[in-house]
């Protein structure tokens, strides 16, 4: 059975997850960014996985956006995996919604945790925490790869309901207080550490940053991905001043080189 899996990430979870999944399935991924500008995006596999972040327990724009452009999901297979650090509230059911408007049908979604890359909420997490959730998605690999490789369907799975009753209410505040808006990028800036390489504005997935006079400069239709912050070589882009001594994080299995391809792999 032929498996496409489109992926959208930031900081790795989400391509490293999409690269496992498409290894045991003999399946090939494609970055979203590499196929967001096409007016409509036709799937020919058998089998559709996507995979994505999770963003104040939504989809990035980015991903609904390509969703939104799907045709052809008639009798496909699909499944999604969405990578979380906090809650993931209901995102795996809004997901099924917008996959059902352009006439497919979720069959399975899995959600996934990996350490948190929000770094303007919290410092990166200690390494042995995040080793220690590394070694557990290569179990669950495992067994999302069975699940889906044998067409099964019925599974969304969901998150501690207690945890997501007490934390969901603030971080839907934190969504209504403009979270996600495209004009967010506002509160970043390039402090005196910047060497002027221009990575951030290679490295941005919807190529938001522009460099005037060696500087970054952000153009307002930001994704809030945090690339830019946790890939810089200096550490010299922030976020307002709570970032300035905070640990950065990428996933350490993922390269630079790997972050910039905007082609399938």
């Amino acid at each position: 059975m032929s498996t496409e899996i489109y992926y959208f990430s930031g900081t790795g979870n989400s391509l490293v997850v999409a690269r496992d999944i498409a290894e045991k399935v003999d399946g090939k991924i494609i970055s979203i960014p590499a196929v967001i500008d096409k007016e409509i995006i036709k799937i020919d596999a058998a089998m559709l996985g996507i995979v994505s972040p999770t963003y104040c327990m939504r989809m990035p724009g980015i991903v609904e956006r390509f969703i939104g452009k799907l045709t052809n999901l008639q009798s496909k297979y699909i499944f999604a995996i969405v990578t979380v650090g906090g809650i993931p509230g209901d995102i795996l059911d809004r997901l099924s919604e917008t996959i059902s408007r352009v006439g497919g049908n979720l069959a399975a979604g899995f959600v996934v945790r990996m350490p948190a890359n929000y770094i303007h909420d919290a410092n990166a997490l200690p390494l042995f925490l995040q080793k220690r959730m590394f070694r557990k998605w290569e179990k669950r690999a495992d067994e999302i790869a069975n699940y889906v490789l044998n067409g099964k369907s019925g599974r969304m799975e969901k998150f501690n309901p207690l945890m997501t009753l007490l934390f969901s209410n603030s971080i839907e505040k934190q969504y209504l207080r403009g979270e996600l808006n495209p004009d967010i990028d506002k509160n970043f800036w390039a402090d005196d550490k910047c060497s002027e390489c221009g990575i951030c504005a290679k490295i941005c997935p919807v190529s938001n940053i522009e460099m005037v006079d060696g500087r970054p400069v952000w153009q307002h239709h930001c994704e809030k991905c945090l690339t830019c912050i946790q890939w810089c070589p200096k550490e010299a882009i922030q976020f307002k001043d709570v970032t300035l001594k905070r640990k950065r994080y990428h996933h350490p299995d993922v390269k630079l080189s790997d972050m910039l391809k905007r082609d399938s792999m």
